[in-house]
This record gives structure tokens, C-alpha cells and sequence, in this order.
């Protein structure tokens, strides 16, 4: 099964060290599963400020000085000191870039309220003004790691736009060409939502940066800017995190989804095939309260539930929130995620402001932060005397208090307008937490009646009916949702954990690259 030569993965994050969004958990699944089937696996990350001085212990394993432009002095070309730092965790090597520009972040991705306190500019939740720099001083140290090492991959795996220019480099950069002829390039697409491509708007600069010439840069024009998911496409095996968010890409008809990318690929001919993500399932588990970090033990699989119960009234006690009558048991509805458009906010919205009219109303618990006016809005409903014992949030990242809801909730909402894989399903399905999903993207995997329930029309009345239908279950109908509930769990261990996705899906991958079958330079 293994991959000789071994996979480096590319990435901003690495789930446990540098976490911000879904590609943590996807870059530390695969890698680990590599690395237990065989393969040597290798993650590139970088060395941002906030991360454990331990790191550097040891001394660097690799030096050396890239040239970067600054677009405030007019593209002046600066050379930046990088170190490379090595340690393991779990079999899987982990090579740390350091430089002034990441130690200098507090965050992976956005500046910090201690960033906007020391420079007012620097506004909380805002964007690294250098990310283009951060994206592409992570590329160029995973190639010159590999020289300096003298290792040059079987696959070098890169994650979203942050790492799409890297297969260009490898291939039309005289420095790498040689060096990497063998080592085939593989870009997973996580989001390729408006916003989430990463593209360099001024051609020049996007030359600066890369070191391509125009010409090859010319390949990944879309909408007048150089989009690296459309050049990587011409260099490496494309793939995204679920066979329908493949599908709804090459599907679009203009920029209504993924501003233009998908379309391109179709005209272009470029392949994006699909490969549903997999989950970790053990620090979800809630059979293994050790790992899982849960108060109580329960167990989805066999309809032992009175740890769960315990869950609920330690998440009530929690949140102030007084215990119902025995005789009137309601249930409890459970949302963890980023408070923005993509995530269905505006829909949830809709849905609970009607929901907490009903005279018997369930409990709504909501977790999470994002988009100023999203939270305002939550944030106003919830405050309302009405709500009271209905509606609570809160307003912060917290896992803990996360892993609490996930446990403690009957039902678990993700009323995503899109979503490219899901993992907050798999999460609620291992913690017996029932999802009711909007279907679409990777969602799709919730199957209606059988391991969770769906409702197709993106709006607020679609929502409601379907939370009317399951709170209608819940009362009248507990035999019906303890089958859903137990395939739900038992689907994860048979069909959802990465070992599986690795060989029926990442595998047959990497050696299709490898043998030169899934791309050309078109």
C-alpha cells in the first residue's frame, strides 16, 4: 500500500499545532494515515508566532535566503532568511519554515484584537496584509527543503490556493525542474468559494513572487487576475474534498459559485474528480471519555444513552439553563461553525426567529463566531426576554464547550448554503447527535431517514419544516430516530475514516500522478 519516495504535504495548517478552518483536519488525517500504511509522510508548515518555542529545539536542519517583493515599495525584491526546523509527531515528520514574517503572526490567517491594539490598522479578524508573501515563502521552502535535504518526494500534496503555484514552480522553474522530474503534484481544493482562491491580482507582482515567467502565468488568467487553482490545474492532479462539490464546480455556468473556475476547467478540459474527506473518529468517540475529553460515557452504537442525558444536563448547567418538567422532554438543537453567509446563517436565522414562536419550543444552542453582522443578529434573537430558555449563544471558539453541544444536542443544524465536504456531520453522527443538513456539496453523504435528515430548498421555511418534522419524531417517534442514530455511528467506522479514504481513494490517486496519468501541461 505504501508510496515509495514518501508524500510532503504543503499546507497552512496542521490540525493540533496550526488550526483555522477544515484543512487541519484534513492535512493531519491523511498524513497519519500515510504514515500507519507505510508511506513516509512529511507536512511543510509554517513556524508562525504562536506556536511552541520547543519547535526550534535541536537546531535548524536546513538554511538558506528567498527572494521576496513588497508591493508597498514599489515590488522591490528583498531577500528573507529561512530556517527550516524539524520534528515528529505520531510517525509523521513535520518540517517548520521559519522567518521574521511568520513569527511576526499571532494567527494563521487574520490578525488578532492584540494586533489591532498595537497598530490600529491591523483590524481584528482582517486578513495578514503579506499573505501573499506567507502563501509563497511556504512554496518555495518546501522545494528548497527538498533540495537542501536531498529529498525529493514521490507526491508533493499541496492544500487549496496557499500551495497551487508550487506545481508550476516545480515544473517551469530551471532551479526545480531537474531536481523534481520525478515528483508527481497533487492539489486538494478544500473551498474554492469567492475569496478563497488565493489569486494575485497584478500580473508583474504575480511574476515577483513565483519567479515565472509571463507566459506561464498566462495559463491561470481568470477574471484578470493569476488564479493558482487554475494554473495548478495544467500541472498537477486536481482533486476536491467530495464528489459533489466536484461536481457542483465543473457545473458552473458562469461566477455564481466559484467566480468563474469551474467553468474554466470545462473549457480547458482540466479533470476535478472528487474525493469525499475522512474523520478522525477518536477524539470524537464518545465511548472513550479519556480521549473524547467528554464528562460522560455513552454509546450511539448500541442505544446506551444515559451518558448523553448526563451531557445535556452538564451543557444546561453550563449555560444556566434550568431543566425542563420530566414529564414534557424536549429536545435540544445544536449549531457549531463559523457565523458567515456560506454557512446558511441568514437561513438559520429565519428558521429559529419562527421556531421560538411555537408554544412548545425545543432548546437551540448555538456556538460560534464570524461575520460582525451575523453575530449581531444571533446575538439580538437570543437576547430576546422570549428566548429566554429557548435560544442561547455564545460567542466564542471554544472546543471544550464544543465537544459539550455536540454530545449534549439531540439534533445537530448545518444549514450550509454550500459546503464542499462536511465534517461537522461525521462529528454529530459519532456523538449521537442526529445532523439535519441542507443538501448540497459534500452534505450529501446525510441520507434522508437513514443516517440523518435533509431538506433540499436553501430558505428559512424549508429549515423550519424540517426542524417541525424531527421535533414531531421526537415525541412520536423514538424507534425511528434510535435506528438513525445507531447507522449513523456504525457508517463512520464502516466507510468514513481516512485509513478507508486513504486506500480506496488517496492512493489510486497518488499513483495515477505518479504515472503521469492525471496530468499534462495543457
Amino acid at each position: 500500500m505504501s508510496i515509495g519516495g514518501g508524500v510532503w504535504h504543503v499546507a497552512r495548517e496542521y490540525a493540533g499545532i496550526a488550526e483555522a478552518g477544515g484543512v487541519k483536519d484534513v492535512v493531519r488525517g491523511l498524513a497519519e494515515a500515510l504514515a500507519k500504511a507505510g508511506t513516509p509522510s512529511t507536512v511543510v508548515l509554517p513556524l508562525y508566532g504562536f506556536l511552541s518555542p520547543d519547535f526550534r529545539k535541536g537546531g535548524p536542519v536546513a538554511a538558506f535566503s528567498l527572494r521576496m517583493p513588497d508591493q508597498d515599495r514599489g515590488g522591490a525584491v528583498f531577500e528573507e532568511p529561512v530556517r527550516i526546523f524539524a520534528s515528529e509527531r505520531d510517525r509523521v515528520r513535520l518540517l517548520l519554515v521559519d522567518s521574521a514574517r511568520y513569527s511576526s503572526k499571532r494567527s494563521v490567517y487574520t490578525y488578532t484584537a492584540e494586533d489591532e491594539l498595537e497598530n490600529q490598522w491591523k483590524k481584528r479578524g482582517t486578513g495578514h496584509w503579506d499573505f501573499h508573501q506567507m502563501n509563497l515563502l511556504l512554496q518555495a521552502s518546501a522545494l528548497e527543503a527538498a533540495l537542501h535535504l536531498g529529498e525529493p518526494p514521490a507526491v508533493m500534496h499541496c492544500h487549496d490556493g496557499h500551495a497551487a503555484f508550487l506545481p508550476a514552480m516545480m515544473r517551469e522553474d530551471g532551479r526545480y525542474a531537474a531536481h523534481f522530474r520525478g515528483t508527481a503534484a497533487v492539489v486538494t481544493i478544500h473551498n474554492a468559494g469567492a475569496g478563497y482562491h488565493q489569486e494575485v491580482w497584478d500580473r508583474g507582482f504575480a511574476r515577483l513572487l513565483t519567479g515565472l515567467p509571463e507566459s506561464v502565468l498566462d495559463r491561470g488568467m481568470l477574471a484578470g487576475t493569476v488564479d493558482p487553482l487554475l494554473l495548478a490545474g495544467h500541472y498537477a492532479a486536481l482533486v476536491t474534498v467530495s464528489e459533489r462539490y466536484a461536481e457542483e464546480i465543473l457545473a458552473e455556468k458562469d461566477r455564481e459559485l466559484t467566480g468563474g473556475l469551474g467553468r474554466a476547467y470545462r473549457e480547458k478540459g482540466i479533470e476535478l474528480p472528487g474525493i469525499t474527506n475522512g474523520v478522525d473518529p477518536v477524539p470524537w468517540d464518545p465511548r472513550d471519555p479519556a480521549r473524547s475529553g467528554l464528562p460522560h460515557r455513552f454509546d450511539p452504537s448500541n442505544g446506551d444513552l444515559e451518558g448523553k442525558k448526563m451531557c445535556k444536563g452538564r451543557l444546561r448547567d453550563a449555560l444556566g439553563i434550568r431543566e425542563p418538567p420530566e414529564e414534557t422532554p424536549l429536545p435540544m438543537y445544536g449549531f457549531v461553525g463559523r457565523l458567515t453567509g456560506q454557512k446558511g446563517i441568514d437561513v438559520l436565522f429565519g428558521a429559529l426567529r419562527e421556531a421560538l414562536r411555537w408554544d412548545a419550543c425545543p432548546l437551540f444552542v448555538i456556538l460560534g463566531q464570524g461575520e460582525k453582522e451575523k453575530e449581531d443578529m444571533i446575538r439580538a434573537l437570543a437576547s430576546k426576554p422570549s428566548s429566554a430558555g429557548r435560544l442561547v449563544f455564545v460567542s466564542r471558539y471554544d472546543m471544550h464547550l464544543a465537544k459539550l453541544i455536540y454530545a449534549a444536542s439531540d439534533f445537530f443544524l448545518i444549514p450550509s448554503e454550500y459546503e464542499p465536504c462536511g465534517l461537522t456531520d461525521y462529528i454529530a453522527q459519532l456523538s449521537g447527535s442526529i445532523p439535519i443538513v441542507h443538501r448540497v456539496g459534500g452534505l450529501v453523504k446525510v441520507r434522508d431517514g437513514e443516517n440523518g435528515f435533509c431538506y433540499e430548498e436553501q430558505s428559512a421555511a424549508a429549515l423550519l419544516a424540517a426542524i417541525a418534522r424531527t421535533f414531531r419524531i421526537f415525541g412520536s417517534e423514538p424507534s425511528l430516530l434510535e435506528g438513525i442514530r445507531r447507522n449513523a455511528f456504525a457508517e463512520i467506522f464502516a466507510r468514513r475514516t481516512w485509513d478507508i479514504v486513504l486506500a480506496s481513494g488517496y492512493l489510486p490517486l497518488y499513483r495515477r500522478a505518479i504515472a503521469g496519468e492525471s496530468w499534462t501541461r495543457r
